[in-house]
């Protein structure tokens, strides 16, 4: 597991459990279901709403945590080889804590 690199956001990473969700994100099944949402060109953030919500109940009232995760979220892909293939797709299901998000192309999409 690389080492998340906080830039702009140590203070939201140091009180935000930002350790913590740095692992969650890095957990091998939350990649599966990352790379899944990047093969089918929606973002990536996406289809972590419910998880996210379950095992930090936070993440709902906080707009600096969601746009920690998201920023967690690329480089976690780009490390993995993805580049960005569109940002601020809207994501249009109202029980979703996120409502833009990044989506990735693979390395081997050829795009």
């Amino acid at each position: 597991m690389q080492t998340y690199r906080p830039d702009k956001f140590k203070t939201t990473y140091g009180n935000m459990q930002g350790e913590a969700l740095w692992k969650f994100l890095n957990e091998t099944s939350t990649i599966a279901i990352m790379e899944t949402a990047s093969y089918l060109r929606r973002p990536a953030i996406e289809p972590l709403s419910p998880f996210l919500q379950h095992r930090f109940p936070k993440v709902r009232r906080s707009a600096q945590m969601r746009r920690m995760i998201g920023h967690m979220v690329r480089q976690i892909l780009e490390d993995r080889g993805f580049g960005l293939y569109r940002s601020n797709l809207r994501i249009t299901n109202p029980a979703n804590i996120f409502a833009f998000g990044s989506a990735y192309h693979s390395p081997d999409a050829g795009l």
